[in-house]
C-alpha cells in the first residue's frame, strides 16, 4: 500500500494538471485597452428625463454616466476611480477627460484617472486640506484635523 504522503502528492499533482488549462486560458485573455474619453458626467436620471422619460420609483437614482462629446453614453462603475463624481456634485455637468477601460462588450467604463477641462485647459483634480497639507483623490473630511478638504483643479503643464 502507498504511503499517505505519496497519495497526497499524487492528488495535488492531478489537481494541478486539471487546473492548467484554466490558468492558460486566463493568461491568454487580452486586457481591455485603455480609452480616453471627453464629455460630461451626469446623473442617469437627468439623462432619462432629458429624453422625455421618467425613472421608476425603484430605479437606482444615483447611477452616473459619461455623455461623451461624440454623443455616446458610458455607465460609470462606482469604484475608487469614479468615486469623486459620486461624492462631489460640483464635478457633474462639466467638461471632463476620463481615462479607463471599457468592460468587454459593453459601454460600462471603469475609470482609472480623471482630469477636468477648465477654459480649454486640462487640469488635475484633487482635494486639499490647507491645515494639514494632505491631498486626496475624493471629497472627504480630513482624517487628520477633521476639517473640510477643498477641491483643487491645477492646470497640467506639458
Amino acid at each position: 500500500m502507498r504511503s499517505p504522503l505519496l497519495r497526497r502528492a499524487l492528488v495535488l499533482l492531478a489537481g494541478a494538471a486539471c487546473l492548467t488549462p484554466l490558468l492558460a486560458a486566463d493568461a491568454k485573455k487580452p486586457e481591455a485597452p485603455t480609452v480616453e474619453l471627453t464629455g460630461k458626467v451626469v446623473p442617469l436620471a437627468d439623462l432619462v428625463a432629458k429624453g422625455g422619460s421618467k425613472l421608476d420609483a425603484d430605479a437606482d437614482p444615483v447611477s452616473l454616466v459619461l455623455v461623451a462629446d461624440d454623443g455616446k453614453v458610458y455607465t460609470l462603475v462606482k469604484d475608487g476611480g469614479a468615486r469623486l463624481f459620486f461624492k462631489d456634485k460640483a464635478l457633474l455637468n462639466r467638461p471632463m477627460k476620463l481615462t479607463g477601460r471599457l468592460l468587454p462588450g459593453s459601454q460600462i467604463l471603469q475609470v482609472a484617472s480623471v482630469n477636468s477641462i477648465v477654459k480649454g485647459q486640462l487640469c488635475e483634480v484633487y482635494y486639499w486640506c490647507d491645515i494639514c497639507s494632505i491631498r486626496r483623490g475624493e471629497k472627504m473630511v480630513c482624517e487628520c484635523c477633521g476639517g473640510p478638504m477643498e477641491l483643487h483643479e491645477d492646470p497640467i503643464r506639458k
